[in-house]
């Protein structure tokens, strides 16, 4: 009679994970795709087996969490100790908000995210710091001519994140010194698939359009004169009756009309993009579509945009 093979238990994919991780750590080079996927597959296993249990959420999450946070923190240490490229390296997190779905979507974009962080010259100590909805790393960069030739490159990585839902941006700003810049490097991982920014189109007299954009819109609201400083860049008008047309820099604008209009700025390295919506959004639950279908008012029709699908043409 053949025997049965044990299942799996949490606590043998709780070990795998940890073994994982520490292959992670000992890692001579910043090559981790292949490992951070086992990590990602047998935290999930976790997870699953988890959900079919009628006894509620995993058992070990807690210690999986404070694992993946000190093994985190030894990669961005262990990256950044190279002192070649950085004198200096600060970690601030706030980490208690994270949850195991996003643990595993840090972990797959990390090794992306510091790929870009190797096109830049910079001058003296990093700082990265890390909570639940962003990563930023922040340093001085010298000027450098052959950035422009990674352009290509870091198109090919902005645009692996949006397919996860996940925006790569930057902020540069100019010091007193010639040639000396303050970078920000902001990976925004604030997407949430229970809230939506919601528009409202008078699409004319009797039709209504309530579109749900993500609510990673909020963080990217701006003002006119700011996003005029931008210069010629892509910019993308939205009309009441949902038409589009493209500009390349801000169109003229009357006062009352930047006023009503709401107006989002989205800086990706070298490739800048603005979108004018006619009215201004509020952010909401996804609750509201359930109410939208059961209203009396048949000329309001809801619909979605995937924002991240259009960024990524």
């Amino acid at each position: 009679m053949e025997r049965r093979q044990p299942e799996h238990s949490y606590h043998e994919d709780f070990e795998k994970s940890l073994s994982t991780l520490e292959d992670i750590q000992l890692l001579s080079e910043f090559s981790l795709s292949p490992l951070i996927g086992r990590a990602y597959y047998y935290l999930s296993e976790m997870k699953r087996k988890a959900d079919e249990k009628v006894d509620g959420p995993v058992k070990n999450y807690d210690q999986v969490a404070k694992v993946l946070d000190e093994k985190l923190e030894s990669i961005f240490s262990e990256f950044f100790s190279n002192k070649s490229k950085f004198k200096g390296f600060d970690y601030y997190k706030s980490t208690s908000k994270i949850d195991l779905k996003k643990w595993n979507l840090i972990l797959e974009l990390v090794p992306e995210v510091l790929s870009v962080v190797t096109l830049f010259n910079y001058h003296g100590a990093v700082d990265v710091r890390l909570d639940d909805s962003r990563l930023l790393v922040s340093g001085m960069i010298l000027e450098e001519g052959h950035l422009q030739m990674n352009r290509k490159f870091i198109y090919v990585v902005t645009r692996k994140l949006l397919r996860q839902k996940v925006l790569l941006t930057f902020n540069l700003e100019k010091t007193t010194r010639p040639g000396l810049f303050r970078l920000d490097l902001k990976v925004d991982i604030s997407h949430d698939e229970a809230l939506i920014y919601k528009v409202k189109f008078n699409v004319g007299p009797k039709e209504n359009y309530c579109v749900g954009f993500s609510n990673i819109f909020c963080h990217y609201r701006a003002l006119l004169e700011d996003v005029k400083e931008v210069g010629e860049h892509n910019v993308i008008e939205v009309g009441n009756d949902l038409s589009v047309k493209s500009f390349m820099g801000v169109p003229d604008l009357s006062r009352l009309e930047s006023a009503n209009k709401e107006i989002l700025h989205f800086p990706f390295l070298f490739r800048p993009v603005s979108i004018i919506l006619p009215v201004k959004g509020n952010l909401s639950s996804d609750t509201f579509t359930r109410g939208l279908a059961g209203e009396q008012d048949v000329s309001t029709y809801f619909r979605t945009i995937d924002f991240f699908s259009l960024f990524n043409q």
